[in-house]
């Protein structure tokens, strides 16, 4: 990762044509012997390396980049048994890699329609046809009759279109509390989610509330989020840290169920080119990643946020509890290993993204209950308008200082709003002067969805990377009506002044997208209309490429291993069909991958590429991602666990 402002601001700029041809880049140092398993020749290959040199061929050897260079120079390795590919010109990038993807959600959602709520965990409720408190008790009572749950048993409903209306949101948040919710369940403690994401708010019934309150009395005393009735009792309505509590006792899918669902997903990834995924990802997640491992299915690269633990540590003392995380980032093996202890979320997002700036007209439905964002860095709690029970102390601070001094990473963590970023810069400039600067080492903030610019002069210095999502660019528009225009054309994934400023910055999607869509976003910084917003902040090719590939891979860890190519790292790359660095910035989200390699194996191409090439390489799919996203079944919607 280049560090100097000076530095990255030349490279925002920088020309595509400047780019530095390669020659002959070196052979791999080490055990390996004989001669490559693959060569890619006679192609426009973007190494993506310190100079961003471009190449004509790669060699690969086994699971590692052999050679880079000139065609003569790959070529002269070639023994009996190694694959030639003539590129005829072809453009070929790393691997691509995404810092922040609910991969688990997304997959559960696409693919998630043909498992049973038994198998999921998790009961939907259809708030589409409702019009009063009593439509919802009746619809949660025939639940209840129609499965027969064990008495005790936890049940976790999920709230399908209850975000429709401000009408449904007002039962769901103003009527129903813990009280009328038991008279439909009065057997087993249930937990309904209030339609918003990352476990940032939960409504659970009488049983459950006591059964929490016996548990984790002290904790909920102490640290709470939790709304108050009329007469100060909690009626039932948990935001974090208190929703969090809830992650040790709500069902979850068997890895064996989910498994085959992840595998559909990562083969949509790998049509994609990307390699490399980071999220926080839960317990039951990790266990069916595994699993797909054992049976030789994991194909895309995992560096997992471990996401459980926030809010649910064991300890009473939280610095004893956060000592067995010290220095776990990094542990594990080149396919699936940690990032961070991450607590998932240090805000809300839409309107409850923690900001400074004065809301003026509508953003969304919930807007009236978090004037000011869902805040869990302030102080102070405010919760829904006039509803937030007292707390003595604030985790989420105390979290992040006890991460600093224990030396567990930050990252993999939705930090939406602006005051967000300023509260979360006030709390690392005061664990380096407590502890040292390296207490700090690669902590990051997730999303940039509104990021003050005059902040980043200070994010540089106190070394803080921010992983940002292009798609909330296309969101500008109800900002400017929702906020002011200064904010939509300055605040929202403000990537070129970041980078200017000598901030590190890399790309995330942080949803179920074609990645490419993004990457043209960040090209053109364009709304669905076509209207640009921020063009300060437009990015050239390289940058935007660096973000998604190199830089990103500081992000998970791996940058000596992964993001360029270069002789000695992992053989992930990816065959692009048109050459990325030339074709109109409009027409970026058109592009589409012939062929991607990922650990030096083949694990997607085309139908043509195949042919063109006779290749049929075991355990390859091939196949077009449209017609592999075209056999998603009618999507529902499946609860974040």
């Amino acid at each position: 990762m280049i560090a100097l402002a000076s530095t990255l601001a030349a490279l925002l700029v920088a020309p595509a044509m400047h780019a530095q041809q390669a020659g002959t880049l070196g052979a791999v140092m080490g055990s390996q012997a004989g001669p490559p398993s693959i060569i890619l020749h006679n192609g426009k290959v973007l190494t993506v390396d310190n100079n961003f040199s471009v190449a004509q061929g790669v060699a690969i050897r086994g699971n590692q980049i052999a050679a880079v260079g000139a065609n003569a120079d790959v070529l002269k390795l070639s023994g009996p048994s190694t694959t030639v590919i003539d590129l005829k010109g072809r453009t070929v990038i790393p691997g691509l890699i995404d810092t922040h993807q609910h991969i688990h959600n997304y997959a559960e959602g696409a693919y998630g329609g043909a498992l049973t709520p038994q198998q999921r965990g998790t009961y939907p409720l259809d708030w589409r046809g409702v019009r009063t408190k009593e439509d919802v008790l009746s619809q949660i009572r025939g639940v209840m009759a129609k499965y027969q749950f064990t008495p005790g048993e936890w049940i976790y409903l999920n709230n399908v279109g209850a975000s429709d209306s401000e009408a449904l949101i007002k039962i769901l948040y103003d009527e129903l509390d813990r009280w009328n919710l038991s008279t439909v369940t009065p057997n087993n403690p249930v937990a309904l989610d209030l339609t918003i994401p990352d476990f940032n708010g939960y409504l659970v019934n009488d049983t459950g509330m006591k059964l929490l309150l016996d548990k984790h009395g002290a904790f909920m005393s102490k640290y709470g989020r939790f709304w108050i009735d009329n007469a100060g009792r909690p009626d039932g309505h948990l935001e974090p840290p208190a929703a969090r509590l809830l992650l040790q006792y709500l069902p979850t899918p068997k890895p064996e169920d989910v498994a085959p669902i992840y595998k559909k997903y990562l083969e949509e990834m790998a049509a994609t080119g990307l390699t490399t995924v980071s999220t926080r990802l839960p317990g039951y997640s990790k266990a069916a990643f595994e699993l797909l491992r054992s049976r030789g299915q994991l194909t895309v690269r995992l560096g997992g946020g471990i996401q459980d633990v926030f809010g649910n540590l064991p300890e009473a003392d939280l610095d004893q509890g956060m000592k067995k995380y010290s220095n776990i980032a990094g542990q594990g093996d080149d396919m699936l290993w940690v990032t961070s202890v991450a607590p998932t979320a240090i805000d809300g997002g839409g309107s409850r993204a923690c900001t400074n700036e004065k809301r003026q007209g509508q953003l969304e439905v919930i807007d009236s209950w978090w004037p000011m964002g869902q805040c869990h860095t302030d102080q102070e709690f405010r919760g829904a308008a006039g509803r937030a029970g007292s707390i003595q102390a604030n985790y989420f601070r105390e979290w992040v200082v006890s991460s600093g001094k224990n030396n567990v990473r930050f990252a993999n963590t939705h930090t939406a709003g602006d005051r967000s970023v300023k509260n979360m810069l006030d709390l690392i400039e005061q664990i380096q002067k407590q502890y040292g600067k390296d207490a700090t080492k690669n902590w990051a903030m997730d999303h940039c969805r509104y990021v003050d610019p005059a902040d980043m002069p200070r994010a540089a210095r106190l070394g803080v990377w921010f992983s940002c999502a292009p798609k909330y660019i296309q969101n500008a528009p109800g900002v400017a009506t929702a906020y002011n225009e200064r904010m939509a054309q300055t605040m929202i994934v403000p990537v070129g002044t970041m980078v200017k400023a000598g901030v590190k910055v890399v790309y995330e999607a942080d949803r179920d997208n074609y990645t490419w869509d993004d990457l043209e976003i960040l090209l053109t910084r364009k709304d669905r209309q076509g209207k640009v917003w921020g063009e300060q902040d437009k990015v050239d090719r390289p940058t935007a490429l660096r973000m998604i590939t190199r830089w990103a891979a500081d992000y998970v860890l791996k940058s000596d291993k992964l993001g360029s190519i270069e002789s000695g790292k992992l053989a992930d790359l990816v065959v692009l069909d048109r050459d990325y660095m030339t074709i109109p910035a409009d027409d970026v989200s058109t592009l589409r991958p012939q062929l991607t390699l990922s650990d030096g194996k083949v694990i997607f191409l085309t139908p043509e590429f195949s042919a063109e090439h006779n290749l049929k390489p075991a355990g390859a799919l091939i196949g077009k991602y449209d017609d592999l996203y075209a056999r998603r079944p009618a999507r529902g919607r499946v609860a974040d666990f």
